[in-house]
C-alpha cells in the first residue's frame, strides 16, 4: 500500500512539474514581475502540497514599499527554495552545479537565477554585479549565507562576499530560519539533504515521509548602512540561530499563519 501510494505521489509530481515547464516556457517571457511572482508561488505552494508539507510562517514580511529586500535563510535542503518561494517570490543565487541538474537546472535558469562559480573570484564580483542589478530592478533576492546544508538543527557559519551587495545598494536584509517538524512536534530528519546524497535519492526520502511542516520564522529587517560585511554576516548568523530557538508554547498575536496561495498553474523557483 505505501509503495502505491508513492508510486500515485510521483506521477503527481511528474505531472507539476510538466506544468511547470510549460508555464515556463510559454508564459513567462511575456509576464511581467506581479504575474511572474504569482506563478511562482502557486506553483511552490502545489509542490509543497504534493510533499505533504504544511508551510507555517512566524512573523511578518516587510510592506510593498520596503521591498526590495534580500532574503537570508539557512540551508536544509532543496525543499527550502519552494518553501520560500509560497510566502515571498524571490530569485536565489545558486551554485552553478545546479545549472546542470536535469529539467531543474533549465527550469532555475528560466526563472532568474543566479548562478555562482564558487571557485572563481572573478566571477563573484561578476554576479556581486548582478545582484545589485536585480535588486535595482526590484527583484528581491534569496541567500543561502552558510553556503552549504545543515541538518537544520543549528546554523553554520555565514560566508560574507554576497551580502555586499545588499550593502552597495544600501538594501534592508531580511533574516528567516527554516524549521522542519514532524506532525509529533520532533525534528523532520527526511528533509535534509546532506553529505553525498543526491538529489533522486533525496526526492525519493522526502516523498515517503509522513506528513510535516516547515516553520518559516521571519526575523526583524537589518539595515546593512555602515556595516561591514563580516560585522554583518555574524550578526545575521547570531539572529538565525536565535530565530531557531523554539518559539513560545502559548501563540501569539496573529503573526503567525498559514500561508495558502490560491491555486493555479505556475512555475518552480531554483533548487540550490
Amino acid at each position: 500500500m505505501r509503495r502505491l501510494a508513492l508510486s500515485l505521489r510521483t506521477v503527481r509530481l511528474l505531472w507539476h512539474v510538466f506544468r511547470g515547464v510549460t508555464t515556463t516556457a510559454i508564459v513567462l517571457p511575456w509576464s511581467g514581475r506581479d504575474l511572474r511572482n504569482r506563478l511562482i508561488q502557486n506553483w511552490a505552494a502545489g509542490l509543497m502540497r504534493l510533499l505533504q508539507v504544511t508551510v507555517q510562517v512566524e512573523g511578518s514580511l516587510p510592506e510593498a514599499r520596503h521591498l526590495p529586500v534580500m532574503l537570508t535563510a539557512n540551508h536544509v535542503s532543496w525543499v527550502d527554495i519552494f518553501a520560500i518561494q509560497t510566502v515571498h517570490p524571490v530569485r536565489f543565487v545558486s551554485k552553478s552545479e545546479v545549472r546542470r541538474w536535469p529539467v531543474f537546472g533549465w527550469l532555475a535558469a528560466r526563472t532568474g537565477t543566479l548562478f555562482l562559480v564558487r571557485a572563481s573570484r572573478r566571477q563573484t564580483a561578476a554576479i556581486g554585479q548582478e545582484m545589485e542589478a536585480a535588486l535595482e530592478s526590484g527583484d528581491s533576492l534569496g541567500l543561502f549565507p552558510e553556503s552549504t546544508t545543515s541538518d537544520g538543527t543549528s546554523v553554520l557559519p555565514f560566508r560574507t562576499s554576497l551580502l555586499q551587495a545588499a550593502i552597495n545598494r544600501e538594501t534592508a536584509i531580511l533574516p528567516v530560519a527554516l524549521c522542519y517538524r514532524l506532525d509529533s512536534g520532533q525534528h523532520n530528519p527526511h528533509i535534509p539533504f546532506v553529505g553525498d546524497m543526491s538529489f533522486a535519492g533525496s526526492l525519493v526520502r522526502v516523498l515517503a515521509a509522513p506528513p510535516s511542516r516547515v516553520e518559516i520564522r521571519i526575523g526583524v529587517p537589518v539595515l546593512p548602512a555602515g556595516r561591514h560585511r563580516r560585522e554583518l554576516a555574524l550578526h545575521l548568523e547570531q539572529v538565525t540561530q536565535s530565530l531557531l530557538l523554539p518559539p513560545p508554547a502559548a501563540p501569539h498575536d496573529g503573526n503567525a499563519f498559514r500561508r495558502e496561495p490560491e491555486t493555479g498553474p505556475g512555475l518552480p523557483g531554483a533548487p540550490q
